[in-house]
């Protein structure tokens, strides 16, 4: 359960082996694809390391396992579940290049682009362009894919406008500009996703970064003073609104999720209608 308390893009062109496939194997990682394959051997669009011998698109949630340096490396990649799988990111967009040189050129690039209001909004994720070999560049169907995942912990599930209302939110999901209502459990709490135009508790306005080697204990203790100290003169002025911290769970702090994800809502927890537009704006 979530504990209430109160990135960047990297990409890079993978190269690797190609050969022949079966549709059904779309999900299937290289360490366990290669018994079922033709006799001519698998296509992996984007190289026998990424692992796929079906092109990626939009909206598939993924599992990613670095071959090396996460983000400076090439990741394997299975397709998963985005409800049930807990997956570490979600191919946000597919970028169709005119040919393999401008993909090698370009793709990553404006992958960038398509990428960066997901990942600026997000509190722990970083941006990755999955290129198409040369080989691969026609079973790819042109194109790169342009991944949003966790940089330190699986973000949990889908990101931006691929989440429906009323999804639970985990913190590696929520993004700026979210609302949500609250819902107290016996053992945590629900984060429903919402509206802001619908009644809600909660909406996130931003994160902020721990100080180096805080503990967990002490980061549950002061997220809402730390929210507090950086966002409460902006957008709580009066008595009516309070800023509140929300972290992760342990796990995802020790392996260095440590950003504390920060919403306002109303002092006395009531529901509250209409998004709260961002101090100093029109």
């Amino acid at each position: 359960m979530l504990v209430v308390a109160g990135g960047t893009w990297a990409a890079v062109t993978l190269a690797g082996d190609d050969g022949d496939q079966d549709a059904n194997a779309r999900t299937k990682k290289s360490a366990s694809a290669s018994a079922s394959q033709s006799p001519t051997g698998p296509v992996y669009p984007y190289g026998d390391v990424v692992g796929l011998t079906e092109p990626l698109e939009t909206g598939d949630c993924v599992k990613a396992v670095w071959s090396g340096t996460p983000f400076g490396s090439a990741p394997n990649l299975g397709v998963v579940d985005c409800a049930d799988d807990w997956p570490d990111g979600q191919v946000v967009a597919v970028d169709t290049a005119t040919d393999y040189a401008d993909a090698k050129a370009q793709g990553a690039a404006r992958c960038a682009a398509r990428s960066k209001a997901f990942v600026d909004a997000l509190p722990d994720a970083g941006g990755y362009a999955v290129v198409p070999t040369q080989d691969g560049f026609d079973a790819a169907n042109s194109g790169t894919a342009c991944l949003v995942l966790g940089r330190h912990a699986a973000i949990g599930g889908e990101v931006g406008r691929f989440r429906q209302a009323g999804l639970d939110l985990w913190v590696g999901q929520m993004s700026v500009g979210d609302c949500w209502i609250y819902e107290d459990l016996d053992d945590g709490y629900k984060a429903l996703l919402t509206d802001c135009a619908e009644p809600h508790t909660d909406q996130v306005i931003g994160t902020v970064q721990t100080p180096d080697k805080m503990s967990y204990k002490k980061g549950i203790d002061n997220a809402t003073k730390l929210c507090g100290n950086k966002f409460e003169s902006a957008w709580a002025r009066g008595a009516e609104r309070k800023v509140f911290g929300w972290v992760t769970d342990e796990d995802d702090w020790n392996d260095g999720f440590t950003k504390i994800v920060c919403t306002v809502g109303r002092a006395d927890n009531e529901k509250t209608t209409g998004k709260i537009p961002v101090p100093g704006s029109v």
